[in-house]
């Protein structure tokens, strides 16, 4: 089982977040013996690069509808919703976005802690975990999520942030610098393009033949490869009507390969790996450090960053909108059938997570931090509509 991604200490982050791209937190991203309590429970990943090229084909369909609008805007979208396996007391989320139900102004995991003379709501999350490195804007959110037009009830400042330190902008930045700088990889390409082949209907009948002569096995071999070639494999060209898919699982596969490590089973690393790596190898883009101003990636649906899905409403701060925290009401008939649910009685996080969670998304502004003039070639059709509107 691999385990979530771990950071040496939240001091390198805050280091990262301060100093820019010269200073990279301790640990950030690699993946140690030494365990941290909210990311002992997680999905497996992948075992090898073939399983990683699966892996990104079920990422890269669940984000085929909103790919238009990625390369259009430059930015990168994922859902808040965990994978399953990712829940329990002491693990809030992975996805750059923390989730957990309210009651009371307080955080509830069992239905029966729940205050029954008060609302029951689950509360999202995406305020970095280095957003600063005090405790007063905690605080100032934590007033202003107390007031009525929110949860009408006092709310401790330890529920604003988000807690997993690999939820923070350094991480996030990291990421992304990581992912401009990883090199090619012969291996994964051919794997890419033996799993693509494994899962062509017209292929069918060697799907077998291909996993057995592709996975685990090093493809940069000429005679290893030659035999996934005889089975269908075969790198497709810029006019194949697979190309982009291709270059897509290519991309996402360098996630397994980031210098300071990715979690190839998170909705987030994976694709922020995607879109960044073809960004920069075709495009040219570059990216700096993500800005202090921005406090978390922002909460959307999957048609509109400035959207929510139907019974919930973003947090009111100062009067205005907070993109960055999310409340959803239960209704009173789900509210009911949730005390005899065996699911969700005594995991009310996970409730949060298949009612609400699936269904918010989180925006990263790619374009926000794109360095002027450098998404400069045009030459394939993925560059052509990701440049459009680049920063000149």
């Amino acid at each position: 089982m691999t385990l979530g991604r771990r950071f040496g200490s939240s001091l390198g982050v805050l280091l990262f977040t301060a100093c820019g791209l010269v200073v990279l937190g301790p640990g950030c991203g690699a993946e140690t013996d030494t365990a941290i309590d909210e990311q002992d429970v997680v999905p497996d990943g992948a075992q090898t690069p073939w399983d990683l090229a699966g892996l990104c084909t079920e990422n890269i369909q669940r984000h085929i509808t909103v790919r238009p609008q990625e390369l259009s805007d430059g930015v990168v979208r994922w859902q808040c919703g965990d994978r399953p396996g990712v829940d329990g007391v002491d693990d809030r989320g992975q996805e750059y976005c923390e989730y957990f139900a309210v009651s009371a102004g307080k955080r509830v995991d069992n239905f029966a802690d729940a205050d029954p003379s008060a609302p029951l709501s689950c509360f999202f999350t995406s305020v970095y975990m280095d957003v600063t490195e005090d405790t007063v804007r905690d605080g100032y959110l934590a007033q202003a999520l107390s007031t009525s037009e929110n949860l009408a009830a006092s709310v401790d400042a330890d529920l604003v942030r988000m807690k997993g330190q690999f939820n923070s902008r350094g991480a996030a930045t990291t990421l992304v610098v990581d992912a401009m700088n990883v090199a090619t990889s012969q291996n994964d390409q051919r794997q890419a393009a033996c799993f693509l082949a494994s899962v062509d209907p017209a292929n069918k009948a060697n799907a077998e033949k291909l996993k057995a002569a592709c996975r685990g096995v090093k493809l940069t071999s000429s005679t290893a490869w030659k035999k996934a070639q005889q089975l269908g494999a075969k790198i497709p060209k810029s006019t194949d009507a697979n190309y982009d898919t291709y270059k897509d699982t290519v991309a996402c596969m360098s996630v397994g390969r980031l210098e300071h490590g990715g979690v190839d089973w998170r909705m987030s690393d994976p694709h922020i790996a995607q879109v960044v790596v073809r960004a920069n190898d075709e495009c040219g883009c570059t990216y700096s450090a993500l800005p202090d101003a921005l406090e978390g990636f922002i909460q959307g649906t999957w048609s509109s960053k400035d959207a929510l899905p139907a019974g919930c409403r973003r947090v009111k701060v100062d009067g205005s909108d907070y993109v960055h925290m999310t409340i959803c009401e239960i209704p009173e008939a789900e509210r009911s059938d949730l005390e005899t649910n065996l699911d969700y009685s005594e995991n009310l996080q996970a409730f949060c997570n298949d009612r609400f969670g699936k269904d918010i998304v989180l925006t990263a502004p790619l374009r926000a931090v794109e360095t002027a003039g450098s998404c400069s070639k045009t030459t394939t059709a993925f560059c052509k509509e990701f440049t459009k509107n680049a920063v000149k």
